[in-house]
């Protein structure tokens, strides 16, 4: 039976109006480059990049719940070995009155007079999910931070690791750009962001040789 590793990357959207969306933006690079390195590693793996819109125009997933029904869609075939997670989620659903949310909600005047306020709930969490159904199946989670202190950002990754399960963690901070990589054990390997992706790509060589 092939074995596949499935890398996931891109930003989302969340539809609040007509012409007005959530957004969480990722462009996808990070995800091409693990995709393309892992291609070229010794692993006898199949290697197969998924794209969202905002990071590939020809893409289907747009919504988190395009990037949930594709990963669903994954765990019930028996070659999905390993998940990349380096999709953007969006973390929030907004809703604006009472006019339920979506693509094609009333569309918001410019013209009206005085603010508009957005009311913010948390989206439903995907990452734990994977574990849940398919144990199985090795995953690797992306944990982003913001201006954080490495033991700020460790925290971060161990909490993914206890809430979600997953085997490992890539912890990059957008503004110090500290990078690490980060397991039950805690952290294997701190540095530039191409020498943790190198990293990512020996530890899944090592674990399945």
């Amino acid at each position: 039976m092939a074995k596949t590793i499935h890398i996931f990357g891109g930003g989302t959207i969340q539809h609040v109006r007509n012409h007005l969306a959530l957004c969480a933006p990722a462009y996808g690079n990070t995800a091409r480059k693990l995709a393309a390195d892992l291609a070229n590693s010794p692993l006898d793996m199949d290697v197969k990049l998924h794209l969202t819109k905002m990071a590939d125009p020809d893409s289907r997933m747009e919504t988190n719940e395009d990037v949930s029904r594709a990963v669903y869609g994954l765990l019930s075939d028996p070659e999905t070995n390993v998940i990349i997670f380096n999709v953007a989620l969006v973390d929030f659903r907004g809703q604006i009155g009472d006019v339920e949310s979506g693509k094609y909600a009333e569309r918001l005047q410019t013209r009206a007079p005085g603010p508009v306020q957005m009311n913010l709930t948390p989206a439903p969490k995907l990452l734990a999910s994977i574990k849940i159904a398919r144990p199985d199946v090795y995953v690797v989670g992306f944990k982003t931070t913001a201006g954080a202190t490495e033991i700020g950002q460790l925290t971060a990754a161990e909490r993914q690791i206890r809430e979600t399960g997953v085997d490992l963690v890539f912890a990059n901070d957008t503004v110090t750009r500290s990078n690490m990589l980060v397991d039950a054990k805690g952290i294997r390997l701190r540095g530039t962001r191409e020498e943790v992706m190198d990293m990512l790509d020996l530890a899944l060589q090592v674990r399945f040789k």
